[in-house]
């Protein structure tokens, strides 16, 4: 078995790698080559020096991807994903990448290593919590058609809504770091999203809230001041994003730090059967 740093082979190499790793997923992984290398390493964060790939007889059998950006204040080194060809596994091809990987991570200073994994795949968490990871969020999904017309604009009081530059949203996702974000609705995420749109609510000239949505109606990130909570802005900022964006589906992500669910399920969202684990381990 042969490994590599994947800024040093082809690109097309990577992507194979990918499809067979994953050829026998739950979730189909079709996904064509340039669509591929947009999302693994554009929004998500991952980077050919930060990444490996195994291969045996020329052909690529195994692939980790990872990057590292500062995540909750630590400087942390992501794995984007880990997968092996069905045939070999069991052989120490995931092993020994991961040790690839880790050993990156260590050279380059990191504080911490994270990973997302599904909360059924119990194979991946103890092959996880062997390498020292333990499981620290769960990350919930919520989605909600819009056809019944359910979120309508209601009258809040001195409070007026607003499309904003992505920048607003930044601003007010750093006055809260203290609060977790899972990974992909962190702002270098949603900020390299060109179908992504800002709404905020100001309560005269301050801002009390702030709403970030992409034109498919994925909810990054949605959030109210507490002293002006319980009071319809976060109702009417969605509102106003589905007139603005005639919007006809919503879907929302996050782990359970966030206390949201209640208000979600008061619109109408119903929760997915698929949970995953945020795992980390320091460094």
């Amino acid at each position: 078995m042969n490994y590599k740093r994947c800024s040093e082979v082809d690109k097309p190499l990577i992507h194979q790698a990918f499809l067979s790793g994953y050829a026998d997923y739950a979730i189909p992984m079709n996904i064509t080559l340039e669509p591929f290398f947009e999302r693994f390493f554009g929004s998500e964060g991952n980077t050919l020096e930060d990444s490996f790939i195994a291969f045996q007889n020329n052909e690529p059998v195994g692939l980790i991807l990872g990057g590292i950006r500062t995540f909750d204040r630590f400087k942390n080194l992501r794995c984007g994903t880990l997968c092996v060809t069905p045939e070999y596994r069991g052989e120490g091809v995931s092993q020994a990448l991961f040790h690839l990987f880790v050993q990156n991570g260590i050279n380059q200073q990191c504080d911490r290593l994270s990973l997302e994994v599904l909360s059924d795949n119990d194979r991946a968490i103890r092959f996880y919590e062997k390498q020292g990871y333990k499981k620290y969020h769960t990350i919930s999904y919520f989605s909600k058609s819009v056809d019944d017309n359910q979120l309508k604009h209601t009258i809040v009081e001195h409070i007026t809504i607003k499309e904003v530059d992505l920048s607003v949203a930044e601003g007010v996702r750093k006055a809260i770091l203290s609060t977790h974000i899972n990974w992909q609705n962190e702002l270098e995420y949603f900020m390299q999203d060109h179908t992504a749109h800002c709404f905020a609510a100001y309560l005269d000239k301050q801002i009390v809230g702030a709403l970030v949505i992409t034109d498919a109606g994925k909810i990054y990130f949605l959030y109210v001041s507490e002293d002006e909570r319980e009071k319809g802005i976060a109702r009417n900022l969605l509102a106003h994003a589905i007139n603005e964006r005639n919007l006809k589906k919503l879907t929302i992500s996050m782990p359970n730090n966030i206390d949201m669910a209640e208000f979600l399920r008061k619109l109408g969202f119903m929760k997915a059967n698929i949970e995953q684990y945020e795992m980390y381990k320091m460094v």
